[in-house]
């Protein structure tokens, strides 16, 4: 069964202090598959059809930490738990602000910002069965065989009906053997659960429990034998928690498989899975091999038969189809089709390749575009640099892009040809057809078509040839001419081989 978005709200608790996690850093933003673990679930509550707006995050320990990561994210809204008076108390600080909402929230969906597992098929089922049968709690429960930390679902040994939640400090003998526990995933009638909230009695510890209020609920009458609990069985994978930092990696390892697993369901290639990490927010074209020992971070997009690694790090990176990445870094930039790149090389941030672009090993580019078919060889930089199409940049060129106070901008024209270990010495522009000498210091923009050689560098000029009475010997392929001093350059100055 579908929903409105409309008459649902959700809250996420996000006020552990992180005790247990020995941490300075709030637990909902520890990271998990190389983003805040709070990030998980807010994807799938929105995926779920609940939006920012309609959702709020209860915050405490280090609360202020919590509102401006999540912030960067969407339009959520903030409620602050300003006592650590236990989970019962953490909803009711939602209050007001739901109850300011434009359209009141009928029905509240409640999870934790450490259960990162979460999918949005559970979140949904959840949803779908509140609104089915419309009880007062649904509650989602799982089975384990070991349920230590988790509260424990107790039901009538004759009927099988839901009486209650009990906290593990608070379990008899006999119902410390019961193997249904409680996840913490909830969703209330948004008209029932303030006045239920008013009933709540302080603990032993002083804390007001969320999960009393299952039990609350269960002991109502409601006409027509409408149901007033309603447990919903999920999988125990989808909701395990976070508690301290073994249980951080063991959640990473299971996030990261689903990850590489829808993956190779969809027609991509994983060498290894147990070195490949790959974001929940990167997409990757059929058939592109992603090799050994690969990271690709945050909303990286990869085209379709590339071959990404090994050894590679792709951050935030678009790359077209029918790309080479190479034990290579490439963030923030975008690759067209048919690029090549390393090994050892890196695109920095702010960059972009055009189609057939060639990067040799130890080459590197930051802000910068590279115009199509250009050949950039090894050891070289080119920093706050604009190309044209079909640039050859010999293998040692840098483009000395900083005075000490400025980024400066170099300009390189179409069938640039730059040779071995030339300096660009910018601001600089080099017209079309240009050419520099091997060695060159280029200090002052070159005329299309010209050639500059030398430190620094200037225009050359042939010198006319002495006469001579003895005739031009010539070969089977011509006339025999002498090099032209200072135009020498590397046999790797074009494409090498990786």
């Amino acid at each position: 069964m579908g929903h409105s978005a409309n008459n649902l709200a959700a809250v996420i608790l996000a006020g552990g202090n992180s005790t247990r996690m020995k941490s300075r850093l709030p637990k909902a933003l520890h990271p998990v598959l190389g983003e805040p673990m709070i990030f998980h679930i807010l994807r799938a509550v929105a995926r779920s059809g609940i939006p920012p707006e309609r959702t709020v995050i209860v915050i405490g320990f280090a609360g202020e930490t919590v509102r401006q990561a999540v912030s960067a994210k969407g339009p959520y809204l903030f409620a602050e738990q300003t006592e650590r008076l236990g989970t019962g108390h953490a909803l009711l600080s939602a209050q007001a602000t739901l109850q300011n909402l434009v359209v009141p929230a009928d029905n509240i969906l409640l999870a934790y910002g450490d259960n990162p597992l979460l999918t949005p098929h559970t979140l949904q089922k959840l949803i779908d069965a509140h609104l089915e049968t419309n009880p007062l709690v649904t509650l989602a429960t799982s089975f384990t065989d070991d349920p230590t930390g988790y509260g424990r679902i107790v039901r009538d040994s004759a009927t099988g009906r839901f009486q209650a939640i009990v906290e593990e400090v608070d379990l008899l003998p006999e119902q410390k053997l019961i193997k249904e526990f409680n996840p913490g995933v909830y969703v209330f009638n948004g008209q029932w659960v303030w006045p239920a909230l008013a009933r709540l009695k302080k603990s032993p510890k002083g804390e007001y429990y969320l999960t009393d209020l299952p039990g609350f609920a269960a002991e109502e009458t409601r006409p027509a034998g409408a149901p007033t609990v309603e447990p919903v069985p999920v999988d125990a994978e989808d909701i395990l928690g976070i508690n301290d930092r073994i249980q951080l990696a063991q959640v990473g390892d299971v996030f990261r498989y689903r990850v590489l697993r829808a993956h190779m369901l969809a027609g991509v290639t994983i060498v290894d899975p147990a070195s490949t990490y790959i974001s929940a927010e990167t997409e990757i074209g059929q058939d592109t091999i992603i090799e050994p020992n690969t990271h690709l971070r945050g909303k990286t997009r990869i085209g379709a038969d590339c071959r990404i690694g090994p050894n590679s790090i792709l951050e935030n990176a678009t790359v077209g189809n029918n790309c080479l990445v190479f034990a290579s870094v490439i963030q923030d930039s975008t690759l067209e089709d048919e690029v090549n790149i390393g090994p050892m090389s890196r695109v920095r941030p702010g960059s972009y390749l055009e189609r057939e672009v060639y990067m040799g090993n130890f080459a590197e580019v930051s802000r910068s575009r590279v115009g199509r078919g250009t050949k950039q060889s090894h050891f070289s930089f080119l920093g706050d640099t604009t190309t044209g199409p079909d640039v050859n940049v010999g293998a040692g060129t840098i483009t000395a892009n900083y005075d000490g106070v400025n980024k400066n901008k170099t300009i390189i024209g179409a069938r640039v040809f730059i040779g071995s270990d030339t300096v660009l010495r910018a601001p600089l522009k080099l017209g079309d057809d240009a050419r520099t000498g091997a060695g060159s210091v280029v200090t002052k923009d070159v005329e299309p078509g010209a050639t500059v050689v030398g430190v620094p560098a200037r225009p050359y000029e042939r010198k006319a040839a002495p006469p001579t009475t003895e005739p031009a010997h010539e070969s089977a392929q011509g006339p025999v001419r002498e090099p032209v001093q200072g135009l020498a350059q590397s046999d790797t100055d074009g494409v090498s081989n990786p």
